[in-house]
């Protein structure tokens, strides 16, 4: 968190104060809420303190464009390697899963100039969960919706990459697929503003979550999103803060979810049953 929040008082500010501004502030928000509290409500309160001291609304957003232009600029070459493989599904999942990598909210994270390696890496490694399972729960929900949970620039663009693929092969069905993204600026995390910029609105319908969590945090999000998300009949959730904030009330519905995501942290890891750095496929 000490790191996170240097690396975004200094995206925001070139004022060394504001800088040390920044730390005293979250350090005395630690101090007062502990180690208990849930680690996306107290990085919220952590980004919002950020803000309002820097005075920059969205520190991240230079970082966010960088990548997801450096993304379509390989979206072609992806699109090539998809169209290409035996199995093209499993192509674009594991791309979409890679996409989970591009993430400032931890320091373990691909660089822009090492995005065609580790790209090329994802490829080829295993998967811990079934690419089996997932295929066959997106012909399931044959003529239903479905509720796609974004994570980061970058990473928007391999999602979108899947979805074209999985509109291909729905064609002539009535799956109906809204992609969902926060409502504000929250370190390099998608928004409506950032989903335009690639182009993401030109293919399925763009909802937000209503507020700037790290996550799904269900009661602090707007009433249209919970709408989607109730009527939903199968929930697409990327990345480890959707996970982290829905992996409770997913064991409770009773509709299927499928969470996808690169296990970046231990305890993330610890959570889900799988080994630090794998890329995984859950279905809940």
């Amino acid at each position: 968190m000490m790191r996170q929040a240097l690396e975004a008082a200094r995206f925001a500010s070139d004022d060394p104060d504001t800088h040390e501004q920044v730390l005293k502030s979250v350090v005395e928000l630690v101090q007062e809420r502990g180690f208990r509290q849930h680690p996306p409500i107290i990085g919220q309160e952590i980004h919002r303190r950020i803000r309002s001291i820097t005075g920059n609304s969205d520190p991240y957003a230079k970082v966010k464009k960088e990548f997801s232009d450096a993304m379509l600029q390989r979206a072609d070459y992806l699109r090539k390697r998809i169209a290409g493989s035996p199995d093209p599904f499993e192509t674009a999942v594991r791309i979409a899963i890679f996409g989970n990598a591009i993430d400032f909210a931890l320091s373990e994270r691909v660089g822009i100039h090492h995005l065609d390696d580790a790209i090329e890496a994802a490829l080829e490694k295993p998967i811990n969960g079934d690419v089996r399972q997932l295929a066959a729960l997106f012909d399931k929900v044959e003529n239903k919706s479905i509720l796609y949970l974004g994570d980061n620039c970058g990473e928007i663009v391999c999602d979108m990459l899947l979805i074209e693929l999985l509109k291909k092969q729905w064609e002539g069905t009535q799956k109906q697929l809204v992609y969902a993204v926060r409502g504000k600026p929250i370190i390099n995390d998608v928004t409506r503003e950032d989903a335009a910029q690639v182009g993401m609105d030109k293919l399925v319908p763009i909802i937000d979550n209503g507020n700037d969590g790290l996550g799904t945090i269900l009661d602090q999000c707007s009433d249209e999103f919970l709408k989607h998300y109730d009527r939903a009949d199968l929930i697409i959730s990327k990345g480890l803060g959707n996970y982290e904030t829905l992996i409770g009330p997913s064991q409770e519905s009773p509709k299927p979810f499928a969470f996808l995501f690169k296990a970046k942290c231990a305890f993330i890891a610890q959570l889900s049953g799988t080994t630090l750095g794998d890329h995984v496929i859950i279905i809940k």
